[in-house]
């Protein structure tokens, strides 16, 4: 019995049920089912945990363009590229085919140099190789447009020729937005 106030007064029985509460609680928390994800399109990249009966399905014909801003880690893949690939397993999980949306990206700023080739890549951040490429070249065989901010290479002292041949170089990230709005895209900044 515990005495600590005189409000206060719990008998052993009534202790053994809270432990056994708390016990129950913590056991059926941990007992929860993990999350399974899948990549049904883009394998390797964008893993989704399906919802079925969540609300905002992806739509058929939608049109994105994602501005990717932020850089990664020199072995990791850009958080853009990875967001673009989840955006493609959601639609293929709804049952789309990648041709029932239209994404174009948009490199610049610090994720400029994603949009390098292997030997630049490697010569300006130490790692292997470019992360990046593997993904974007998945991404361009679903039809997506993949962009870098020429503005940005110049900005950055990046050489065209550095560039790695999987990107298009746009005048700048400024109008590959203003163009893709323009003709009905919606825009999704990434940072």
């Amino acid at each position: 019995v515990c005495h600590c106030s005189k409000s206060c007064v719990l008998n052993e029985s009534a202790m053994r049920g809270c432990l056994c509460f708390v016990v129950c609680a913590v056991t059926s928390v941990a007992a929860a089912e993990e999350p399974k994800f899948v990549n049904p399109l883009v394998a390797e990249y964008g893993a989704i945990a399906p919802q079925p009966d969540a609300a905002e399905q992806p739509r058929k014909g939608m049109k994105i363009v994602f501005d990717i801003t932020s850089e990664a880690k020199p072995e990791e893949v850009l958080k853009g590229l990875e967001s673009a690939a989840r955006y493609l397993n959601l639609n293929a999980q709804a049952g789309r085919a990648p041709g029932d949306v239209r994404l174009a990206l948009v490199l610049h700023g610090t994720a400029t140099k994603g949009a390098l080739n292997d030997s630049a890549y490697a010569s300006k951040t130490g790692a292997v190789k470019n992360p990046n490429l593997a993904l974007v070249r998945e991404l361009k065989k679903h039809g997506v447009e993949v962009f870098v901010c020429g503005q940005s290479l110049a900005r950055n002292k990046f050489a065209l020729s550095e560039v790695a041949a999987e990107f298009t170089v746009a005048a700048s990230a400024m109008t590959v937005n203003a163009n893709k709005q323009q003709d009905g895209y919606a825009y999704i900044s990434v940072h």
